[in-house]
């Protein structure tokens, strides 16, 4: 898909717009961007790990659905 989209801005679908011509990315903001991305997916891992011990202490049965 996203080579696709790659593909057709190359070849001038989306306009008169020259890949060399794209504006540069401020990569203080990219970089923030991309630490608030790691927290929350850090977050989302953790909350799973913690879900899972609960159902293993719990429920030790329903682990076996879960892998």
């Amino acid at each position: 898909m996203v080579g696709r989209w790659v593909r057709e801005y190359k070849d001038g679908k989306f306009g008169d717009t020259d890949i060399t011509s794209a504006p540069d990315l401020d990569t203080k903001e990219l970089s923030n961007e991309n630490d608030q991305l790691k927290q929350l997916l850090g977050e989302k891992d953790l909350e799973i790990a913690v879900l899972r011990d609960l159902i293993k202490k719990k429920n030790p049965h329903l682990l076996k659905k879960l892998k």
